[in-house]
């Protein structure tokens, strides 16, 4: 197998946070198009209602993470892993807050 130059952990961490951060942020065109992105997430923080959103953003982090496993970009998968398992323990940490 060759050395693919892209496929490392710290490239798959950055993919996993910043799928996300774009789903997010279409939530927020779609959902509630009156607000800015930064007043969604602030009101969202403030008032304890973006954990729901944030779960359902991480979950399309299935899709670049199939992409990568079957073109055999094992590292890169793993760097998605290790973000969608930090978006988890940040939805924890909010929803016990």
């Amino acid at each position: 197998m060759k050395n693919l130059k892209w496929d490392t952990i710290a490239t798959g961490f950055l993919i996993g946070i910043i799928c996300p951060i774009a789903v997010l942020y279409g939530m927020n065109v779609f959902n509630f198009p009156e607000l800015s992105y930064s007043l969604f997430i602030r009101t969202g923080f403030e008032t304890g209602s973006l954990s729901p959103y944030i779960k359902m953003a991480a979950l399309f982090n299935l899709a670049p993470f199939f992409l990568l496993i079957n073109t055999n970009r094992y590292r890169t998968c793993q760097g998605i892993v290790f973000a969608t398992i930090f978006v988890g323990l940040f939805v924890v940490y909010f929803t016990l807050m």
